[in-house]
């Protein structure tokens, strides 16, 4: 792939994205690796300005498979974590970065060009957000899904991001989907076999669609990727319709699967936003 300067900040090929968005994911190209905002002492910044709810330290080396639970290692401000990431061995999460002023206005700026071209699909963006992974060489990300999609940004080192879009097969996607949400066991031979791998690297980076599951390997030195999620108001409802039918896959019902009527659809949202206002935190399990 040609690496040169995109004229754009993030350069999308408009009639490739519009193939393949909500479906699979496509390679792009970026002007941010050279970006102040990204060096190391910038994002240990503002790591030591974040709430600590933003922060995610945990080890670099965790399996493919989906891990678990979450298990914080970070001693110390984030920002020592950031700078001895090579010699600690850990990958760092800094979620919501728009609260810093000066992220917000990049993000704005590169997800105003993604909102021409996403225009009305899926009811256009509405939520958007910002992420840096800053990791140890040789990382890796276990397999997860996305409520967002996203566009991953590669500023510094080497990616393999592999893709599970199941296109022949929605049927198995959606099988996995609803393991993943209930907690139980995937099955990740079935998503390697599928898998389609992109290697970013500076410059280079990958759409994600949403509910599409992926992990990622790290080559030698450190990585910093910057992560563009957005939601749709297709995702919105889809989010409060996976509450409902984890709910009710629970008491042992067979849910319609997010998709297949619109009616029951929005019936399943109204309800479970009825129960975050009765409950406070009954949507979040």
């Amino acid at each position: 792939m040609d690496i040169s300067a995109p004229t754009r900040i993030v350069d999308i090929d408009p009639s490739g994205f519009a193939d393949a968005f909500a479906r699979r994911s496509i390679a792009v190209r970026h002007g941010l690796a050279d970006h102040p905002l990204f060096t190391i002492d910038a994002i240990a910044d503002l790591a030591d300005g974040l709430p600590p709810e933003s922060v995610r330290r945990e080890m670099g080396n965790l399996p493919l498979e989906n891990y678990g639970d979450y298990v914080d290692v970070g001693e110390g401000p984030p920002s020592q974590t950031i700078r001895n990431v090579e010699r600690t061995g850990t990958r760092v999460s800094l979620r919501d970065i728009q609260q810093a002023p000066e992220y917000a206005e990049l993000i704005d700026e590169c997800l105003d060009e993604v909102q021409e071209l996403v225009a009305e699909r899926q009811g256009g963006v509405t939520q958007r957000a910002g992420y840096l992974f800053i990791s140890c060489p040789a990382s890796t990300t276990p397999m997860h899904f996305d409520r967002e999609h996203s566009f991953l940004l590669q500023v510094r080192g080497a990616k393999h991001v592999s893709v599970a879009a199941f296109q022949d097969d929605p049927v198995a996607l959606r099988r996995e989907f609803d393991r993943y949400v209930d907690g139980r066991e995937c099955d990740f031979e079935a998503m390697q076999a599928v898998a389609e791998s992109f290697t970013i690297q500076p410059g280079v980076g990958v759409y994600l669609p949403s509910y599409v599951p992926h992990w990622v390997k790290t080559e030698a030195g450190i990585s910093i990727s910057f992560s563009i999620p957005f939601d749709t108001r297709y995702v919105e409802r889809a989010e409060a319709v996976i509450r409902i039918n984890k709910r009710m896959r629970r008491l042992h019902l067979s849910p319609r699967p997010i998709g297949s009527s619109e009616r029951v659809d929005k019936t399943k949202a109204a309800v479970a936003r009825s129960l975050m206002r009765l409950g406070g935190n009954h949507g979040s399990d």
